[in-house]
């Protein structure tokens, strides 16, 4: 059985970070791992510089029709436009396709169509489910022409033999059995994304804050973003947080990422630009409490990465992080800054460290490359089976 995985990056987002570990945890010499852009020598990138002006081409088209004709709330992707890519993918002759992160027009989802090969498709947000948003909060907005020709498009897809999908947990698993009731026998549960839990775990606090010159003495609470204007990610809420509490001597707060707006002011405040993952995973080893405000997510990898490092983890009720944290960390509804503030005051360090060792423990059961590898496989070979 050959497998291609394929995604737009093999670096860039949590999506592309989380397909590539999956890739990563097979390690087979007929599995392959296709790409736009890379870092990883394993990845083959297909695309060349043709591909690449071509690409960005049509993603400013379809940012000027998004502009134009779908304003929304969250990000968009159309993927209408043919880029030919399909017969890159078909060279290897596969036997089941992969599909993770594809927009930015990597492939279109007519080419997709054309596929007679088993595909896969691993759910990393809403946006195969949905329209043209990558997610929604209650229901689907099919109102525009734009809405309705993805919309149908992939209703298509859906309905088709040899379309599956994976779900990385309950939450994105029941939202699309609740929205296409049909794929109750087509869509497999692979829990967690693997990290490395050698890279992230729980080091000497001590030596790491002398290390980046921070507090002692002080509770460190970490945020992280890939890009702020994202309105998921609910960074006015850390903003609201951090100025709420920057009268506090008790506390400290560090944020990693694309934070373009400076908040250098707050004197409890350090900010750090994208790191290396052994840079990042010290960060949370010397941090207390990591905390996601993102208000509608999947599962994000970072609350994934510091509950391996040790962290206690606050979270919003929403996706997979409020199964996830159920025993493991604080979920809160979401905008409830007052409670999420009382609870951060009154935990003890005592408190924190049970959170810490049990994180720690649940991680190293569930987290790992091997348990991916396994649920990956049975699922492969499960789909490669079906008769269609």
């Amino acid at each position: 059985m050959k497998v291609v995985f394929v995604s737009f990056s093999d670096f860039k987002g949590g999506a592309s970070m989380a397909a590539y570990s999956i890739f990563k945890s097979l390690k087979k010499k007929n599995i392959f791992f296709l790409t736009a852009y890379s870092k990883y020598k394993q990845s083959i990138v297909i695309y060349n510089i043709f591909n690449k002006i071509q690409i960005f081409i049509l993603r400013l088209i379809e940012k000027s029709l998004i502009y134009l004709f779908n304003k929304k709330k969250y990000h968009q992707s159309l993927n209408i436009f043919n880029t030919f890519i399909y017969k890159k993918i078909k060279f290897y002759k596969p036997d089941i396709i992969n599909l993770h992160w594809i927009n930015r027009s990597m492939i279109s989802l007519s080419e997709i169509d054309r596929f007679d090969e088993k595909i896969v498709i691993s759910l990393h947000d809403m946006w195969f489910l949905n329209s043209t948003e990558h997610y929604f909060e209650k229901k689907r907005n099919i109102s525009s022409f734009l809405d309705r020709a993805c919309w149908e498009k992939k209703k298509n897809l859906i309905n088709k033999k040899n379309i599956f999908f994976i779900a990385h947990n309950k939450w994105m698993l029941n939202k699309a059995v609740d929205l296409y009731p049909n794929l109750k026998n087509k869509i497999f549960l692979s829990k967690y994304y693997p990290i490395d839990t050698k890279v992230f775990k729980p080091r000497n606090k001590f030596n790491l804050r002398k290390k980046y010159n921070l507090p002692l003495d002080k509770k460190i609470i970490l945020f992280s973003a890939q890009d702020v204007n994202d309105k998921r990610k609910g960074y006015h809420y850390f903003k609201e947080i951090l100025s709420r509490l920057s009268n506090n001597d008790n506390f400290y707060f560090l944020s990693i990422g694309n934070v373009n707006k400076n908040l250098d002011y707050f004197e409890n405040y350090k900010h750090f630009k994208f790191l290396s993952n052994n840079d990042t995973s010290e960060i949370y080893s010397l941090s207390d409490i990591y905390l996601c405000t993102s208000i509608i997510d999947n599962l994000p990898l970072t609350i994934l990465e510091a509950l391996s490092s040790g962290n206690l983890v606050i979270s919003f009720k929403n996706g997979g992080a409020t199964e996830l944290l159920k025993n493991l960390g604080q979920s809160f509804k979401i905008s409830d800054i007052d409670k999420i503030i009382k609870f951060i005051k009154n935990i003890s360090v005592l408190e924190i460290k049970k959170y810490s060792d049990k994180s720690r423990k649940f991680a190293l059961k569930n987290f790992k490359y091997h348990n991916s590898k396994k649920q990956y496989q049975k699922i492969f070979n499960t789909i490669h089976k079906f008769k269609i």
